[in-house]
């Protein structure tokens, strides 16, 4: 038997969930085990918690229970609250951060729409693909506010595609390489960045062999 005191919650459906409990030795039977020697505690849910944590974190606490009065199972039987408390607080800061987030998804999807028209015109107007750029860089600015790395990387790409319609092949290899790689570190988490590297790269590549065929030329 483990020194560390055995807790068990009994929440209000009167299910029960074990902390410290030890794991049985194999051919150990249930039948065979002796009962623990319990202390009750019929606590609401929110001093609950408070109490479960302490005796989970002040191992001293279940160490003195064990030793001068014997407990070997603390038993947390949880009741409803007879006041519910809100934390109108982190209410609040939550649903800002909500609002945010929806604000900005409605914002990508935007730039997004918007992006990809000038990158298209930008085949035939090197000032659509710089706009496109630029619209790029918005759209990364906001990756980085979010902390998404996924978001970060394929504005980078999209980004990468202006630099490749304005002719700056060389800073575009270096920023496709830069997002393949770390593309390919996180391949099980999001696939589509590994093909989107892979399709920019072919139009790099096309782009490359189309310069050196006008430089024949010449």
């Amino acid at each position: 038997m483990s020194d560390s005191l055995v807790i068990c919650v009994c929440d209000y459906w009167q299910q029960c969930h074990f902390h410290n409990r030890p794991n049985r030795e194999a051919g150990d039977s249930c039948r065979e085990s002796k009962p623990l020697r319990r202390l009750i505690i019929n606590v609401d849910a929110i001093n609950g918690n408070y109490y479960l944590r302490e005796f989970l974190y002040q191992k001293e606490l279940g160490r003195r229970l064990r030793s001068k009065h014997g407990v070997q199972l603390l038993w947390l039987s949880f009741k409803p609250p007879e006041k519910d408390t809100v934390d109108y607080r982190f209410a609040d800061i939550l649903a800002h951060t909500l609002w945010e987030h929806i604000e900005v998804d409605h914002l990508m999807s935007w730039l997004s729409t918007l992006g990809g028209g000038f990158s298209a015109l930008g085949e035939q107007f090197e000032r659509c693909a710089a706009t496109a750029g630029k619209i790029s860089l918005q759209q990364l600015k906001i990756g980085l506010r979010l902390g998404d790395p996924f978001l970060q990387a394929r504005c980078k790409l999209y980004f990468s595609i202006s630099l490749i319609q304005r002719g700056h092949l060389r800073t575009a290899k270096h920023v496709i390489r830069e997002q393949y790689a770390f593309a390919k570190s996180n391949a099980e988490k999001d696939m589509r960045l590994v093909r989107m590297c892979l399709g920019i790269w072919q139009r790099l590549s096309y782009e490359y062999e189309q310069r050196r065929m006008r430089i024949k030329a010449k």
